[in-house]
């Protein structure tokens, strides 16, 4: 009796054990499997291990393609993942896919490893690869709306990337197929907006902003605003133009330049007057003083619309704060000549007692001080080409004019001859002041 229960205890004691055992292989083969999903091409990917992502899908495609290339499945041209990185590859079928056989088969997984092989070359900044891998990817599936706008996005994006001119147009095209595939998201056309503002095609990138703006539920940038303006303005849609300065200064009231931009715009292209007379008046308020450039044709303008309006003694008094700015470059200018004649002075001292006293140590000084003169040129040449910009002749005739039709005979006389003096309008000038002196010998 006590040998049974002693091979009975022996039993279960070992039954037990097995069961433990059976207990830990399960485990253990629960724990190979689940770190064999963990440690999929995607997770790695996810945790950042860019390399071993890359490897394992590689390993995966060479699998898959080996097969391929045996049951010649692929047609001829087609670049092998081993010739990946080289010169040749797909960025011009991808281009010209309307054209060619650019779709191969229906593989969602092939399509989903060419894709996450690309992201991880991205992250390596293996860009050739990239555009090899995403534009591959989509070759393994009928390209739908609303999905496959990611993957031309992302094409697009490493397009971006480059620095060489001749990738934007890869970038353009793959953008606006992104866009194509999924219009409702809006901030393509964003993207489009700015990418085709530098381009000749002005008009399409005012639709997308137009589009953007008038569809998204992100806040506006005042920007945006500016950015429809000048580009409509290049377009010489003045109107609109306008109507851009206007929505973007209701944001940015402070900004001097703009509120310049659009009373030019106004006064110059549109004809609104009363617009252009605000504007520019605030612009005066806010430019900065040593803006004079600005500020002297801020003052032109108002001057302009006053004299079209019959108003000449305004038409004067706004000439008259032209010619303060005028004469402040006269002084300026003045003032860096009489610098500049200084210098030429010590720079001739110099040179004669290098060459006659071969005191070469003042060699050093003579140097700075040739180069001292050489940024007093450079801006002397600068103060002249700004006066000349703010068109003292034809300010002096209307000025002139103003007199003439004020009865203010001597001073017209004078304007008159001034703008002789600067070249504007001479013989006309000469023509004015003789009927002038006519008028006042006779009385009437």
């Amino acid at each position: 009796m006590n040998d049974f229960f002693i091979k009975f205890y022996r039993y279960k004691f070992i039954m037990k054990i097995k069961n433990k055992i059976s207990l830990i292989t399960i485990i253990l083969i629960t724990s190979v499997l689940t770190a064999q999903v963990t440690d999929s091409y995607i997770s790695l990917y996810e945790k950042g291990d860019y390399n071993k992502s890359l490897e394992m899908i590689i390993a995966k495609l060479n699998k898959v393609y080996s097969k391929q290339v045996e049951n010649k499945r692929i047609p001829a041209g087609y670049i092998a993942l081993k010739k990946t990185g080289e010169e040749e590859d797909l960025i011009k079928l991808f281009r010209n896919r309307k054209e060619k056989g650019f779709f191969l088969e229906e593989n969602d997984e092939m399509a989903e490893l060419h894709v996450y092989a690309g992201r991880c070359s991205v992250k390596l900044n293996k860009k050739k690869d990239a555009l090899n891998h995403l534009i591959q990817s989509l070759r393994f599936r009928k390209l739908e709306q609303m999905r496959d706008d990611a993957v031309f996005y992302e094409i697009s994006q490493v397009f971006k990337s480059y620095r060489e001119p001749e990738f934007f147009k890869g970038y353009i095209d793959a953008l606006e197929q992104a866009y194509s595939f999924n219009p409702m998201n809006y901030r393509y056309s964003y993207e489009l907006g700015h990418a085709l503002s530098v381009t000749v095609n002005k008009k399409k990138a005012i639709f997308h902003f137009k589009r953007y703006i008038e569809n998204t539920e992100d806040k506006i940038e005042p920007e945006l605003f500016l950015k429809l303006g000048s580009l409509n303005e290049s377009i010489e849609k003045y109107m609109e133009a306008e109507k851009y300065y206007n929505e973007y200064l209701r944001y940015k009231p402070d900004n001097a330049e703009i509120f310049f931009a659009l009373g030019y715009i106004s006064y110059y292209r549109t004809g609104n007057y009363i617009l252009a007379e605000s504007s520019l008046k605030r612009a005066i308020q806010i430019l900065k003083e040593e803006d004079y450039y600005r500020r002297s044709k801020s003052y032109e303008y108002l001057g302009d619309m006053s004299y079209n309006n019959l108003k000449y003694e305004n038409a004067m008094a706004y000439y008259r704060e032209c010619f303060n700015y005028q004469n402040q470059i006269l002084e300026k200018t003045a003032s860096k000549e009489t610098e500049r004649k200084a210098i030429i002075d010590k720079i001739n001292i110099l040179k004669d007692a290098l060459i006659n006293s071969r005191e070469f140590e003042k060699y050093e000084e003579y140097e700075m001080l040739k180069d001292d003169k050489s940024k007093l040129d450079r801006e002397i040449e600068n103060l002249h080409l700004e006066f000349n910009k703010l068109q003292p002749g034809r300010l002096r005739w209307y000025m002139a004019e103003s007199n003439e039709k004020t009865g203010n005979y001597d001073e017209a006389i004078k304007y008159y001859r001034e703008a002789i003096k600067y070249e504007y309008n001479s013989n006309s000038s000469r023509e004015k002041i003789i009927k002038i002196q006519l008028k006042i010998k006779r009385g009437y």
